[in-house]
């Protein structure tokens, strides 16, 4: 039920300028996108929203976990090490809860992250579910040196 194929990678100015958005395409009525800044310094906190959207025109009942919902965000560098993850070392509750989303509804999960080295940096938004993990589609981050 929660497949995906490729993933594009487009711009948008949705939370700041010079946003990145990246949504992979879903078959079953369900955008999974993540929306970030494509470009930041070191030491500015990074705001990061994971917007589920039900593009469909009937409810869809979401089998998530948390009593607050459980995501992740994991950053990982151009060699892939990842070098943050949201839920690292954080206890999460195996709560199995049911979202229903109406058509055109969105639910928004927001973090931040503050990047301490420059780079170029790939962001990932994660939902458990009961079955397969959501996953967005890679966005770029550029983390620029100060001058």
């Amino acid at each position: 039920m929660w497949t995906w194929g490729g993933a594009a990678l487009c711009g948008a100015a949705l939370l700041v300028p010079h946003t990145v958005t990246a949504t992979p395409p879903r078959p079953d009525s369900l955008r999974f996108t993540l929306v970030a800044p494509d470009s930041a310094r070191p030491g500015e906190s990074i705001p990061i929203v994971l917007q589920l959207t039900n593009t469909g025109d009937r409810p869809l009942h979401l089998y998530l976990t948390g009593r607050t919902i459980t995501f992740d965000i994991v950053v990982t560098q151009g060699d892939g090490e990842v070098v943050w993850r949201r839920l690292e070392h954080v206890a999460s509750q195996q709560i199995l809860q049911v979202k229903i989303l109406a058509p055109g509804e969105t639910l928004e999960l927001k973090d931040r992250w503050t990047p301490a080295i420059p780079g170029d940096y790939t962001l990932t938004g994660v939902i458990p579910t009961d079955r397969e993990p959501l996953r967005t589609a890679p966005a770029r981050l550029q983390i620029t040196p100060r001058r």
